[in-house]
């Protein structure tokens, strides 16, 4: 993805984030935490117990709110590299919505 679209993408991504009601305070700072880490076209490893320690959340929580981004297609999960599920975030989301 060209990296002006990919900004644009993001934009429409995170504005539809920070708007979905569904969405909750945990789930967003997961979010916004990964988004800065995460692309749109290749997957990235993630341990939930380095974004526990980052963000300051306990585990169960941080599981939950990827789950939550994983059901509302935000974030892929790929594949598993060693302890890290790698992901990515959601490029074919329509316009950006969540």
């Amino acid at each position: 993805m060209r990296f002006e679209a990919a900004m644009q993408h993001h934009d429409l991504l995170s504005r539809a984030v920070s708007t979905d009601r569904e969405i909750t305070l945990e789930a967003l700072r997961v979010f916004t935490y990964l988004s800065r880490r995460l692309h749109f076209d290749r997957s990235v490893p993630v341990l939930q117990s380095e974004l526990a320690d980052a963000l300051g959340m306990q585990r169960p929580n941080v599981n939950r709110a990827i789950k939550l981004l994983e059901n509302k297609q935000i974030l892929l999960r790929d594949s598993k590299l060693g302890r890290a599920i790698t992901f990515r975030l959601n490029p074919g989301l329509e316009g950006g919505r969540a």
